[in-house]
């Protein structure tokens, strides 16, 4: 009988020792979920990680890149808050607005059907932070943001609920521009040719990134003017281009500005489900960062034109967190800024 209950205690003890122990225990598959199709910016930066971080991970797993595309990353999001598995052998990738889905009621479908609260995430890091840039075509009248808030420019933008109408409109109202927005253009591709074949004179909204990647002869022929940059930080190549966010007219502009633009500040963000272990959250997040300095996957991101500027994932958590505490009276003064003239 003594025996017995001895083995029983082993066997508690033990159970107990592997419980804990699976938080930390190595993994031979481990899976990056990505909420796009394949081909974009988000499944390229997601397959870049997932082809490195391996040999940051204990026991050098297996990392597999899968695509789950639905309702704009809605699916995605809402699968790794309510089903994924809280063992870190799954993380994902979603478009950076999402974090915020539910605070921006009036861009989609007033978030209900955003399942998930932002905050509880496990935010393993973002590949890059960026910044926006309001550009006229040269031979526009508007050249510079004194000259925007004189004098009308007319831009141009795929749907009111493009990047590039809204930071229009909040330029509008908060800069005190005067721009006009000509939207339905299937993208942003086409717009940038209503551009160039002077159907618009400019646009709101370009990611810098994207720009210098996709129109690299507007800044090299000097054919764009840049009128400002929105963003949380200043761009390293855009340092004699003024800052939004430091135009603001009052505080509370200021925080409206914030809360708009907190997802550059976390261009490619990833993150794990709400109960990870707090040991696995840490490895993943230090996994992360070791790859993003890690010289074979920065030349691997040089060969695919993709930009590194790294955000840890305590501070993509503390941002997350920061913005979506944004008092109600903020939240709905910021919507009311954003809604289409």
């Amino acid at each position: 009988m003594m025996r017995a209950v001895q083995a029983l205690r082993v066997a508690v003890i033990a159970a107990g020792f592997a419980c804990c122990a699976g938080a930390t225990h190595a993994q031979s598959q481990v899976s990056v979920l990505i909420g796009t199709t394949p081909g974009g910016g988000y499944d390229i930066y997601a397959r870049a990680l997932a082809r490195h971080i391996g040999r940051h991970l204990p026991g050098n797993p297996t990392v597999t890149p899968k695509n789950m595309p639905g309702a704009g990353g809605l699916a995605l999001a809402n699968y790794i808050y309510n089903k994924a598995p809280t063992d870190g052998s799954e993380f994902a990738t979603v478009q950076n607005g999402l974090a915020f889905e539910k605070l921006f009621q009036t861009l989609s479908d007033g978030g209900k059907n955003a399942l998930f609260d932002a905050t509880k995430f496990g935010w393993v890091g973002s590949i890059t932070q960026t910044v926006f840039v309001t550009v006229t075509w040269h031979t526009a009248p508007v050249k510079t943001l004194k000259d925007a808030t004189e004098r009308p420019a007319i831009l141009g933008a795929s749907a009111t609920s493009s990047d590039s109408y809204v930071l229009a409109m909040l330029s509008n109202r908060l800069l005190g521009t005067k721009f006009k927005v000509v939207h339905g253009y299937p993208g942003a591709a086409e717009v940038d040719l209503a551009v160039e074949n002077g159907e618009v004179q400019g646009e709101a909204g370009k990611d810098w990134t994207t720009l210098t990647s996709t129109r690299p002869r507007w800044i090299k022929d000097k054919t764009i003017n840049i009128l400002f940059q929105m963003g949380m930080k200043p761009h390293a190549e855009l340092k004699d281009v003024p800052m939004a966010i430091d135009l603001a007219r009052t505080p509370d502009d200021r925080q409206v500005m914030e809360i708009v633009f907190a997802k550059f500040g976390m261009s490619r963000p990833f993150f794990a489900p709400p109960g990870i272990a707090p040991e696995r959250l840490a490895t993943l997040r230090r996994a992360f960062d070791a790859t993003v300095n890690d010289e074979a996957f920065l030349a691997d991101a040089a060969k695919l034109g993709m930009e590194i500027n790294p955000v840890r994932g305590e501070d993509v958590q503390a941002l997350v967190t920061r913005i979506m505490s944004t008092p109600p009276e903020l939240a709905q003064r910021t919507r009311d800024i954003l809604k289409p003239q």
